[in-house]
Formats: C-alpha cells, sequence, structure tokens
C-alpha cells in the first residue's frame, strides 16, 4: 500500500511539458549533476526543435539553422521564456 501511495504522489508531481516543431527551449547542461554551482548557467541555449520522434527524442537546431549534433531527450529540454531570457 505504501508504494502505491508514493507512486501516486510522484506521479501527481511531475510536471509532463509537450514540445512541438519550431519550439524554442533550453537544454539542461548536464555536467553540473555531480557537481552543482550556485552562480553558474545550468542552462544552454535556446535552441530550435527541428523534429521530434515518438520515443521522444528531439533533434535542435540552433539559431544560425546548424543542426546539433545527436538527438536529445525530452526530459532535459523546458521551453524558453523570450520574455525574461535564459532561466536558471
Amino acid at each position: 500500500m505504501k508504494k502505491a501511495q508514493e507512486k501516486a504522489w510522484h506521479d501527481r508531481h511531475i510536471n509532463k511539458c509537450t514540445f512541438k516543431s519550431g519550439d524554442l527551449v533550453l537544454m539542461y547542461d548536464r555536467k553540473f549533476t555531480k557537481f552543482p554551482g550556485k552562480l553558474q548557467m545550468h542552462w544552454l541555449g535556446p535552441y530550435i526543435i527541428k523534429e521530434i520522434t515518438n520515443g521522444a527524442a528531439v533533434q535542435l537546431m540552433k539559431l544560425n539553422m546548424e543542426l546539433f549534433l545527436g538527438r536529445i531527450d525530452g526530459s532535459q529540454l523546458k521551453l524558453y521564456n523570450s520574455d525574461t531570457g535564459p532561466a536558471q
């Protein structure tokens, strides 16, 4: 019973974000997982989403229309809010 309650709580707190082609996104810089820094930027970008696969892998493009090598997992992305600039 306890595991079911924990799973239900966890599932309620997952933020589902749906992306579409052409969206501007920020990509999480994974080098901060082991050594988090307070005053350093943790998000890179913005990038343009070019293509999304069924498995939520995303092909990114830089703003100068140069393709980003490889595909990125959608869980490492968040929408870019152009009003405030790159978010922390």
